[in-house]
């Protein structure tokens, strides 16, 4: 079977050569002195890529042109685009953002990094693809025969999950506890505020999509999940942006039928928000924070607390309850609190069953 391809496209030969070396022995890496050429390629080989390297600063044509046209043609979609340059500033970092580019890479490079950065985001997308693949050919029998979309949203959770698992040390049973959590918090809440209208279909979608609350730590770096000791304050800024950039990845994903979609987004973007308005990364408070994201993010305290993570002990599930109680996650709805304590027994018996 053939190598899939990447292209790196840099108007120095030297930027080239280190990247084309420290991919060779995986993909067959295509170059391109600028832009126009560049694109050329990518045109060419499109089945074949599998990701794409691009410098800002080039003769012709620059990196933030050829993404305007990878927008345009709707490629920004199908591949990933890895930012190269020396102007990792904020600004930049954020326009690349908002053309697609799935990561920003610091010049001078450091190879090994680099490598896993660009393997767990080309692995994302080679998942997304085949979800993507998946949802089309169901919806066209859903169409016909007036069936749902849940096996297609079943697989894209899955390989969304698998992303995110694999690159947090102690995360591989966190998604899935999160999901039961939310789950049962939301039955307490519908029980207590029927108000709400929180049908029982509802609350399964909403547990489901809880799944992706996660999805932005995709684009922070490895060493900083795994980080033992207290973030400096730059590193802290990458993961409270870290909702943002998930949301809107999931903006690009097509084909997910409504409410999940909605609630997904809502859940990634904002279930670090606090009811008193100091979480992020917009800074809600109380009922400005969407509901989903309310139950989400208390469930995902809750688990944090009683998970072992490289910077932190495993709390009881006694101590844990008591923790959110005094406000020491931040502040949450008085009345989630009270569901919580209402909860706290099945949220055990999660932990145990885990």
């Amino acid at each position: 079977m053939s190598k899939k391809k990447i292209i790196v496209i840099d108007d120095v030969e030297l930027n080239r050569v280190i990247l084309a070396e420290a991919f060779k022995n995986d993909y067959e890496v295509l170059q391109a002195e600028n832009g126009a050429v560049g694109l050329k390629k990518i045109r060419e080989n499109l089945n074949d890529l599998a990701a794409i390297f691009l410098d800002i600063i080039m003769p012709e044509m620059d990196g933030f042109a050829v993404l305007q046209e990878l927008n345009i043609s709707s490629l920004i979609q199908r591949l990933p685009v890895f930012l190269i340059t020396t102007d990792a500033t904020s600004g930049v970092i954020e326009r690349a953002y908002d053309y697609g580019a799935v990561d920003v890479i610091p010049k001078p490079f450091n190879t090994m990094i680099i490598k896993r950065r660009v393997q767990n985001m080309i692995e994302f997308f080679e998942a997304k693809r085949q979800s993507d693949s998946s949802i089309m050919e169901i919806d066209h029998v859903l169409k016909m025969q007036r069936e749902d979309l849940s096996n297609a949203v079943g697989a894209l959770i899955g390989h969304i999950c698998e992303v995110i698992e694999s690159r947090s040390v102690g995360e591989s049973d966190h998604v899935n506890r999160v999901r039961k959590m939310t789950s049962a918090l939301a039955k307490e809440f519908a029980l207590r505020h029927p108000e709400f209208g929180l049908k029982d279909d509802i609350i399964d979608t909403i547990a489901n999509a809880s799944v992706l609350h996660d999805v932005g730590k995709i684009f922070v770096r490895e060493e900083i999940l795994e980080r033992s000791t207290v973030l400096t304050p730059e590193e802290m800024a990458k993961i409270q942006v870290a909702p943002t950039y998930g949301a809107k990845l999931l903006n690009r994903v097509k084909g997910i039928p409504e409410p999940f979609y909605t609630f997904a987004k809502e859940i990634c973007r904002s279930h670090m928000e606090r009811w008193d308005g100091k979480g992020y990364p917009d800074g809600l408070k109380e009922n400005q924070i969407p509901l989903s994201a309310q139950l989400a993010g208390l469930a995902e305290a809750y688990d944090v607390l009683i998970s072992t993570r490289v910077y932190k002990k495993a709390y009881s599930h006694e101590k844990a309850v008591q923790m959110i109680m005094d406000g020491e996650c931040g502040t949450f709805n008085p009345d989630l609190i009270e569901c919580l304590k209402a909860a706290a027994e099945e949220f055990e018996k999660i932990i145990l069953d885990d």
